[in-house]
């Protein structure tokens, strides 16, 4: 290769290498100009969205007093004014949202807060919580769901609170620690006024909700809801004909009377169960059936959760999205549930997961677990009177605890009562400490219940 190719060659690399450069450059000055123009865009929408609300609120302040009440809000009777609305200026679409409702003035005293703070502290409740109203504009840039506008403003009548014909309904939202959900979504829904009472609103950061002026009801057709996103649900019924009663009836709505409500509702959480044989083989296709503690009725029981799913082919169900409860699971007859680990109902807490073993048998005749009593013995004597509870027991059964690495600690004494009570003699002696296995044998048919029994310090 003579110089002169060489010199191109090296031209050739020197260009590819600046054009590189170059687009670098450009693309950081592209971003660079994006980000500004984003910005000069966002500032404009904002200029826009806050004249575009204060029209709104200047609207709003032209109205009567009486007609300050949107379609769904916590006013009744419900106004005019929309919820929510779509208004397009130049080549910008905003969203309007609207939001009137009842202020509570601290100084007449609380009708939501029992220590009733502020200038009046020390006076009774408030029973006319509608001393006067807060209008709320707050405008949206629909197409990056961004808040560029919010106006607040308080409006009052011209005349003073006074009595009228009319009840209050004050809802509490609560989780399963009894601590306050603030801005829980509580739905209030009554057919038969006229106008239909048709609420949405959202909790304070009390959990509380006070919607007054609703129109008296003494038949319970007042059908009360409280959700939360990612959260269980719970909501009011009617009272069904006959002597099945509802467990959180509808509440009436009495004239000048104050009406509470109150709903616990928590994270959801995910239940796995795994099904086994009495040789710890999964089981397939089987069908369980899963079942809640919580009812929504009574005489006879409607259950809150009352479902039934099929075991894959490694014996296992995902059961997503349950409410925080105790859970019992029942198999389809010809199968029987001979343990359950941990015991059933099985305690699922909030925003948890947590995983139950089944193991069933076809045999109705096979030693069936229950649960034993103590759950928990301290090491180093001898326990008398140990009860595992069950189905199918006889006499000759033996009991026997079980501990990996450790020597196996059999029941002594053991006697049964009827066929559902095994009552044997424990000796801890040197017994390691944490959870032992329980197991129970008839006829040389065994059942374990896995971690049955704590061994404690």
């Amino acid at each position: 290769m003579n110089q002169a190719t060489r010199e191109q060659g090296f031209t050739l690399v020197e260009l590819v290498f600046g054009v590189t450069i170059m687009a670098i450059m450009v693309a950081a000055i592209g971003g660079l100009f994006l980000d500004n123009l984003q910005t000069v865009t966002l500032g404009k929408a904002r200029a826009i969205g806050l004249s575009l609300a204060t029209e709104k609120m200047e609207h709003l302040r032209d109205l009567p007093y009486d007609s300050l009440a949107t379609q769904n809000g916590t006013i009744y009777p419900p106004g005019t004014i929309a919820d929510n609305e779509t208004v397009v200026r130049g080549s910008y679409t905003f969203t309007v949202h609207t939001d009137i409702s009842y202020v509570d003035d601290p100084y007449d005293g609380y009708i939501s807060c029992p220590c009733a703070s502020g200038p009046a502290a020390g006076k009774p409740k408030d029973l006319y919580p509608y001393d006067y109203k807060k209008a709320q504009i707050a405008v949206k840039l629909t197409n990056r769901n961004v808040e560029v506008a919010k106006l607040t403003t308080d409006i009052a009548g011209k005349a003073a609170e006074t009595s009228s014909n009319t009840g209050i309904l004050s809802i509490t939202v609560v989780n399963a620690a009894g601590q306050p959900i603030p801005n829980a979504t509580v739905t209030i829904v009554n057919t038969n006024p006229n106008p239909d009472v048709n609420i949405t609103t959202t909790t304070d950061n009390n959990g509380l909700v006070v919607v007054p002026k609703l129109p008296p009801d003494s038949n319970r057709r007042y059908v009360v809801t409280a959700s939360f996103p990612g959260y269980s649900s719970e909501g009011t019924i009617a009272d069904p004909p006959g002597a099945q009663t509802a467990v959180k009836l509808n509440p009436n709505v009495l004239a000048q009377q104050i009406t509470g409500v109150n709903f616990a509702i928590d994270q959801l959480s995910t239940l796995y169960v795994h099904v086994t044989d009495t040789s710890g083989n999964p089981i397939p296709s089987l069908n369980v059936t899963t079942i809640s503690a919580k009812k929504t009725m009574t005489t006879p029981d409607v259950f809150k959760y009352n479902q039934s799913a099929t075991t894959n082919a490694t014996g296992d169900i995902a059961l997503s999205n349950m409410e925080w409860d105790s859970y019992r699971f029942t198999v389809p007859g010809g199968n029987y549930i001979v343990s359950a680990s941990p015991y059933a109902p099985v305690a699922l807490d909030p925003n948890s997961s947590k995983t139950v073993n089944l193991v069933v048998s076809p045999s109705s005749s096979w030693p069936r677990i229950t649960t034993v009593d103590p759950l928990t013995i301290t090491t180093g004597s001898t326990f008398t009177g140990f009860d595992v509870t069950g189905v199918s027991f006889a006499s000759g059964m033996s009991l026997t605890l079980k501990k990996t690495g450790q020597s196996d600690i059999s029941g002594t004494s053991c006697t049964v009562t009827g066929s559902t009570l095994l009552t044997c003699n424990l000796n801890l002696t040197g017994a390691a400490v944490g959870a032992w296995d329980v197991v129970v044998t008839k006829s040389g048919n065994s059942t374990t219940q896995v971690g049955g029994l704590d061994v404690t310090p």
